[in-house]
C-alpha cells in the first residue's frame, strides 16, 4: 500500500467515524463543482405558496422537480437542469469521500430551500427551529440511516444550526417515555401490508416527541454551529438532533445508507433500540 492510499484510507475511516459518533463532517470551502450561474439562477427561484411543499425537491431517480412557483417553461427546465447538476454532482463526491456507504445505498431527493428559516410559518410538526431527528412520513428508511449534504449559497450569510447530544444518550433518556419498547398491535400488523416498520412508526413519534417535548427543547446541552456562505457539511439526520435557527439558500441532497455499510452497525439507531428493549425485557 502506498503512502497516499494510506492516508486516504485514513482520512475515510476518520470521516467515517465522526458521523457514525454523532458529529457533523464539515467543509469550509464547497468540496465539489457548483458553478455561480447555477447558485445565482437558485437565488432567483420561488418556492410554491402552497403549504403542502416545504422545500422545493428534486428525485434524482425521476429526473423531476416539485414545490416551486414556474413562471415559464424555460424556469422549469433550468431549475430540473440545476438540480440535477447539483444532485449528481454532491453523490459523486459522495461516492469518492464515503464509498462504503454508497456501495449499495438508496439516493433519496435532493432539494433548495429558498426561505428564510427564521420565524418561518409552518405546522408544529414540520417546524425546523425545534430540536428533532428526522424521520420520513412518506419514505420509510427500514432501520437503514439518513445521511444528508448541505450547502450554503447564500451570498454573505451564514445558516445558523443547533445540535445536542446524539442518539444513544438521546434514547437512553427519552425512548421510553416516547413508547419504547414498542408494542402496538397495529403498527405490527400495518407493517405487513407496508415497507414500514415498527422502528418506522417509533421513529415518526419521536420526531414529534422531542419537538413537543418543553422539557427537552429547554434544557438538552445545545451546540451552536455556523455554516458561512460557501461551505458544506454531511450528518447522520436520524443520529444527530437537529435545528436550524436562521439562514436562507441552502441545497441538501439525502441518502439511505444501510445500517450494515456502518463502521460500527450497533451505532444504527435501529440497533441501539433494540438494545433498550432487551434491557427492558
Amino acid at each position: 500500500m502506498s503512502a497516499a492510499t494510506a492516508r486516504d484510507d485514513s482520512s475515510r475511516r476518520e470521516a467515517y467515524e465522526t458521523l457514525e459518533s454523532g458529529q457533523i463532517l464539515f467543509f469550509p470551502a464547497l468540496p465539489f463543482d457548483l458553478p455561480a450561474e447555477d447558485q445565482e439562477f437558485l437565488r432567483g427561484i420561488h418556492q410554491t405558496g402552497s403549504t403542502h411543499h416545504k422545500n422545493i425537491a428534486y428525485r434524482p431517480l425521476a429526473d423531476k422537480v416539485t414545490g416551486f412557483d414556474a413562471a415559464s417553461a424555460a424556469n422549469a427546465e433550468k431549475l430540473r437542469s440545476v438540480m440535477r447538476t447539483f444532485s449528481s454532482a454532491a453523490l459523486g463526491f459522495l461516492r469518492s469521500k464515503l464509498p462504503r456507504y454508497m456501495e449499495n445505498c438508496r439516493v433519496d431527493y435532493a432539494s433548495f430551500r429558498p426561505l428564510e428559516e427564521e420565524g418561518r410559518n409552518l405546522s408544529f410538526k414540520k417546524r425546523n427551529d425545534l430540536l428533532h431527528v428526522d424521520a420520513f412520513p412518506t419514505r420509510p428508511t427500514g432501520g437503514d440511516l439518513i445521511l444528508r449534504t448541505f450547502v450554503n449559497i447564500h451570498p454573505t450569510r451564514s445558516r445558523v444550526w443547533l445540535t445536542s447530544d446524539p442518539f444513544q444518550p438521546l434514547a437512553a433518556q427519552h425512548a421510553p417515555a416516547a413508547g419504547w419498547p414498542h408494542t402496538g398491535a397495529f403498527d405490527r400488523i400495518a407493517s405487513l401490508f407496508n415497507h414500514r416498520t415498527p422502528y418506522d412508526y417509533f421513529m415518526l413519534r419521536f420526531h414529534d416527541y422531542l419537538k413537543a417535548n418543553a422539557e427537552y427543547q429547554q434544557n438538552c446541552p445545545k451546540y451552536r454551529w455556523e455554516f458561512p456562505p460557501g461551505s458544506a457539511w454531511i450528518v447522520f439526520t436520524d443520529i444527530v438532533p437537529h435545528a436550524v435557527l436562521s439562514g436562507q439558500y441552502a441545497l441538501e441532497q439525502t441518502v439511505i445508507v444501510s445500517r450494515h455499510a456502518l463502521l460500527s452497525p450497533g451505532r444504527a439507531p435501529v440497533e441501539i433500540l433494540k438494545n433498550l428493549q432487551v434491557g427492558a425485557a
